[in-house]
């Protein structure tokens, strides 16, 4: 038990995949098919594709770091903050998730929480031998992980949103004050009360989004501000050269001094949310890997845009 060489799966390269866990096919409409290592696989490539991609628009917002701070009275701090924030979504958030997809092989899978386990306490009888078996890594995969997990990628999500608010509004008493609030709760907040969210799939009733209400409540409220910041800083330059030269019938329905502007870069972080919800609600309920690979081919396209916002900044 004690053995630190032991790994999952028990083989040599990264891109020898355990086979499919039973728990998958136990479930009504029997999922290990899609657990094939090939689509595990292309699953893996494209979570780590996100890592490159979003480095290449922070690394295009350092380059042009000048040009940018001219959209924040020429605050150069204000630029290290919008770079400081994609990174922590990116990899903070990314290298969250990816832990604990490694950990369970790939697979999202149905979830066991080995805290449950009967008998923890000094002379408790030891727990079922069927209990025990249900916490294995190559059969289920762990609800207490998966918790902690989530906990972290969320609190580089708050962080990372509170960072670009801040450098869109400025460094105030109102934008330090939601920032370093928003980390002291995401850290030292209550971790109890727990979000108790269902998806009901197939007559059952399956946990998702295993989140404190403490650090949901940051996160909402960074979400509302950081869309009005994203408004605010990248709707002038899209005004500016609206409608697009690749698709100037937009102009014929929405005029460049239209309302509905402010929302064409809300496209961007609203994307990158979609794929995390995806995951989180029909890939971890629903335990088909193909909804694992959407969920991060809308995260991708988000993460693109953002490359595509920052561009147009820059050129405009």
């Amino acid at each position: 038990m004690s053995a630190p060489t032991i790994i999952f799966p028990a083989k040599p390269w990264g891109w020898q995949k355990a086979p499919a866990k039973p728990s998958l096919d136990e479930l009504p409409t029997k999922q290990g098919a899609t657990a094939a290592p090939w689509i595990l696989n292309i699953i893996e490539l494209i979570h780590w594709a996100s890592f490159p991609l979003g480095f290449y628009v922070v690394h295009f917002i350092f380059v042009n770091a000048t040009v940018i701070a001219g959209h924040l009275q020429g605050d150069l701090t204000r630029v290290f903050l919008l770079v400081l924030g994609l990174l922590s979504q990116v990899y903070g958030g990314g290298i969250s998730g990816n832990m604990m997809h490694e950990y369970e092989g790939w697979q999202v899978a149905p979830f066991r929480n080995p805290l449950a386990l009967p008998g923890g306490a000094p002379g408790d009888p030891p727990p079922p031998p069927a209990d025990v078996d249900q916490t294995r890594v190559p059969r289920y995969n762990n609800a207490w992980l998966r918790a902690v997990a989530y906990q972290m990628l969320f609190t580089f999500q708050t962080f990372g949103l509170g960072c670009f608010t801040t450098a869109v509004f400025g460094i105030n008493a109102w934008t330090s004050a939601l920032l370093l609030g928003s980390v002291a709760v995401a850290l030292l907040g209550p971790h109890e009360p727990r979000l108790a969210l269902t998806a009901s799939v197939d007559g059952q009733d399956r946990p998702i989004l295993p989140l404190s209400v403490s650090l949901t409540a940051v996160f909402a409220l960074n979400v509302v501000v950081n869309l009005v910041a994203y408004a605010v800083f990248f709707t002038p330059s899209i005004r500016a050269a609206w409608p697009p030269m690749l698709l100037p019938w937009l102009g014929d329905l929405i005029p460049a001094d239209s309302w509905l502007l402010y929302a064409v870069p809300l496209l961007a972080p609203l994307c990158v949310a979609a794929g995390g919800a995806v995951e989180g609600y029909f890939a971890e309920s629903r335990f088909n890997q193909w909804w694992h690979f959407a969920a991060f081919v809308i995260l991708l396209l988000g993460l693109g845009l953002h490359g595509v916002l920052y561009w147009h900044l820059v050129h405009v």
